[in-house]
């Protein structure tokens, strides 16, 4: 009888936390190497509260770390838009080894983001980020948390001699804080995703959809409680513009420099020819 008062509870907690957390998470990836990373962290302040995402140490960290802080605001939805613009994904790259925590973003210590191997003429670059709710504070946010739900244990007076006891019989209320799957049918209730958006196909990615002939990846991360993040992809080593740049001014520099000589031979092609006529008619 418990167990289906639980869930009969816990489709009603679930229907009300639909869409109560937003987490977002987006990066835009230029040709010219140039990228916008994007977070959207708000909670439903109708059903959660006035719960705070971030605190002000969160906040400070994380401008350390090159990320723009504004408030969000989306009818009862509140929190922050945190957004970084990197200029070159060369500059949050490195040979070794990376892994990125996406949740964790107020903890990591690197600023880089990718694994990059370097080609002749392309670049390869690797990918591998973590998502996990509890560093995020996700799982905080919920109304499943264990400070809030304590034990159903209760201290009774036995009137015989006045001593205490602890009831220990388990009780018909709901009590869901240490059960995953509880938890796991909430976080499918939320908004949680990761999206990438390539300017060529992906070279390989273990994304949950795939859009825009391989350009677009996208992660939802609860309907998939998936941890593991990773894509692969290629930009060019150097920008194509400047080299479309410079081989036009070569081309240019030598059609001018053609035509400059060109005028030159006219010119001194006429002159001769001149002075060869008066030459001709002084004799004659």
């Amino acid at each position: 009888m418990k167990k289906i008062r639980n869930l009969v509870m816990l489709l009603i907690v679930t229907l009300l936390l639909t869409g109560c957390v937003k987490y977002n998470v987006n990066m835009d990836i230029k040709k010219d190497k140039s990228m916008e990373f994007k977070i959207v962290y708000a909670l439903d302040t109708s059903v959660l509260g006035e719960k705070a995402t971030f605190t002000k140490d969160d906040l400070n960290k994380m401008k350390d770390q090159g990320f723009e802080v504004e408030e969000y605001t989306d009818g009862s939805m509140k929190g922050f838009t945190l957004t970084k613009k990197i200029k070159n994904i060369d500059d949050v790259s490195s040979t070794d080894d990376i892994k990125y925590s996406l949740s964790g973003i107020t903890n990591n210590d690197s600023t880089k983001l990718f694994k990059v191997k370097k080609g002749l003429l392309k670049n390869k670059y690797t990918a591998k980020f973590s998502f996990d709710s509890s560093e995020s504070g996700i799982k905080n946010s919920s109304t499943f948390n264990n400070e809030e739900n304590n034990s159903n244990d209760e201290t009774i007076v036995d009137p015989e001699n006045n001593s205490e006891i602890t009831n220990t019989e388990e009780s018909d209320d709901l009590d869901l804080t240490d059960s995953d799957e509880d938890y796991s049918k909430m976080m499918s209730s939320m908004d949680l995703s990761f999206t990438v958006t390539l300017p060529y196909k992906a070279l390989s990615n273990n994304a949950t959809s795939v859009n825009n002939d391989g350009k677009e990846l996208v992660w939802n991360l609860a309907s998939t409680n998936q941890k593991s993040i990773e894509f692969e992809f290629e930009l060019d080593r150097f920008s194509i513009m400047p080299i479309i740049i410079v081989i036009g001014c070569v081309i240019g520099g030598l059609f001018v420099i053609a035509l400059i000589v060109t005028v030159i031979m006219a010119i001194s092609g006429g002159k001769k020819q001149k002075k060869s006529t008066s030459s001709t008619e002084t004799k004659a």
